[in-house]
């Protein structure tokens, strides 16, 4: 039995590229893809661009300052949402190169072997290969097959993805053009190039929910000193083992391996390290591998989805509607696809309606559970546990559905169809992601993007194969997993089998455990370019890439 704190491992704060860890997390993102035509060249560029990315050092430095501006209680980041900190002004940039690249950077050289040794399946063939395996459209013709996507399709897959976050739109404008400029002089090509921005303080996504909330807490140091946690540790140091699990309340602390190369990884035990996960050769350490989607969202979809089940959940005028489900709303339906209201209040806490206190509160949004009721932790630094309501026990999904997108991807302490709660540590992503495209207005007068609007989706794991794509095939794109009964993912799970019409549905419980289920063969979420990469070290970048 563990009776003392885990050690956790002191992560090269200037080798880990600082967007795996602790994340860029700014206002205002970017992305760039290019083409080497010039090896030569481009290995001189790689060399040059080194020194300008951002690592992990840096970025906690930042981390440190916005977080001591704006807490995490509701009162402070009300009175702060928006603001940029004194001290605080940005441009970052961090780089990834595709499994082509690999081989074509090192190819004839001493480390061209090691192409190989990179054991992850998804890597070694590619997004555009496997996105059947997703969910995505098999019929070319359709908007979400690689043939159609913007970037990453069989005929303009990227070899580098340069991935900028700024805490102003001009100096993301800036870095952005200086190091586009000289890489295009250097013989690199242009593929792609997209800018994505929050839409508004709180960080919702074009369906109007508030995105990135629950956030795995990454375990390690970036330092010597005892207490710096890259992820802060905010429960009272006398309430085990509950202290050593969680980062934030709710929020499982992951051994580092889960998402960067050369770390122990979760053991059957959360609290002690397994092994040390290096899946490549020994210079792919403190790197990681990157997942970008570029996903387009049909809002207009969403929206008359929700309001036409709404309509029949409540029966139409003279027609009686579900039983149990009298007097619910858009808001309530939506909260039930996402299990969470727009706001990020989690509906275990609060079924009826939305609060956006708790939905910004970080010392509640995430702290609640399935299994068993969940009561609020004492917190570190005198601060006073929350005074929202409790979540009760949910085990069926009569309040947060098994369908919901959040319970789909993370089963917290519930039994799935893994066993039990290592999932919650070992199926993990960290997600970094921003909309691209303005919003629509609600009800809409007209639309200048076109339509063209979504999300630039980016997440960093140790692998693709068995967390990032594991997630959306096995369990949001499956009807009866992680648990039943449930049906799909309805907000962005993709139903990619052969004959099924792309048909999803889920269930969901209205009052007295009455059932009804929605369905939709409409994809509201579709893919629309993309590309898998890795994330070297700095010095991997220099010494091996480069040389």
């Amino acid at each position: 039995m563990t009776t003392s704190a885990p050690v956790e491992p002191v992560l090269d704060a200037d080798e880990i590229q600082g967007n795996v860890v602790p994340g860029f997390l700014k206002p205002h993102m970017a992305l760039v893809a290019l083409a080497i035509d010039d090896v030569a060249a481009a290995k001189r560029w790689l060399g040059d661009v080194a020194d300008q990315l951002t690592t992990l050092r840096v970025a906690m430095v930042s981390r440190e300052k916005v977080r001591a501006h704006r807490g995490f209680r509701a009162e402070k980041r009300l009175a702060t949402l928006g603001e940029i900190p004194d001290g605080v002004d940005d441009a970052w940039v961090n780089l990834a190169v595709s499994r082509g690249a690999l081989d074509r950077l090192l190819h004839g050289g001493r480390h061209a072997p090691a192409v190989a040794q990179f054991a992850d399946a998804g890597f070694q063939h590619g997004l555009a290969a496997r996105s059947s395996l997703l969910g995505d459209p098999v019929d070319s013709a359709a908007d979400g097959n690689p043939r159609n996507w913007v970037i990453g399709g069989p005929d303009n897959e990227a070899d580098v993805l340069l991935v900028f976050g700024a805490d102003r739109a001009e100096e993301c404008v800036r870095i952005l053009e200086e190091i586009r400029e000289a890489a295009v002089a250097s013989g690199l090509r242009l593929l792609y190039e997209e800018r994505g921005a929050k839409l508004d303080d709180i960080g919702s996504e074009h369906f109007g929910f508030q995105d990135g909330v629950s956030q795995p807490g990454v375990r390690g140091r970036y330092d010597d000193t005892p207490a710096s946690f890259v992820t802060p540790h905010t429960i009272d140091p006398e309430d085990t083992p509950d202290a050593w699990l969680y980062g934030l309340p709710g929020q499982y602390l992951v051994w580092p391996g889960e998402f960067v190369f050369g770390y122990p990884k979760s053991a059957a035990d959360p609290l002690m390290p397994g092994a040390i996960n290096l899946p490549g050769p020994a210079w792919c350490r403190n790197g990681s591998y990157l997942v970008f989607r570029r996903l387009r969202q049909d809002v207009p979809a969403f929206r008359t989805f929700v309001e036409e089940q709404t309509r029949a959940l409540n029966g139409e005028p003279g027609e009686p509607g579900e039983p149990g489900f009298a007097g619910v709303s858009t808001d309530w339906v939506g909260s039930r696809i996402v299990g969470r209201w727009k706001s990020g209040a989690p509906v275990s806490r609060v079924p009826d309606a939305d609060d956006v206190n708790l939905g910004i509160d970080r010392y509640s949004n995430n702290d609640f559970g399935y299994a068993a009721p969940a009561k609020a932790p004492p917190l570190a630094s005198g601060h006073a546990p929350d005074s929202y309501p409790e979540a009760p026990a949910d085990p069926i999904g009569l309040t947060c559905p098994m369908g919901a997108h959040i319970r789909k991807v993370n089963t917290r302490e519930t039994p799935n169809d893994l066993g039990g709660r290592r999932a919650s540590f070992a199926r993990r992503i960290l997600r970094r992601a921003l909309p691209f495209g303005p919003p629509l207005p609600d009800p809409p007068a007209s639309d200048p993007a076109l339509g063209d609007r979504g999300l630039l989706f980016v997440s960093y794991q140790a692998s693709i194969a068995d967390q990032f794509e594991f997630l959306c095939n096995s369990w949001m794109g499956s009807a009866t997993n992680p648990r039943s009964p449930g049906g799909f993912d309805l907000f962005i799970g993709e139903d990619g089998a052969p004959g099924a019409g792309r048909e999803r549905h889920a269930t969901i419980f209205g009052q007295g455990a009455a059932t009804a289920t929605l369905t939709t063969t409409t994809d509201w979420v579709v893919p629309t370019g993309g590309g898998y990469f890795f994330s070297p070290s700095i010095s991997a970048l220099r010494e091996v890439l480069a040389a």
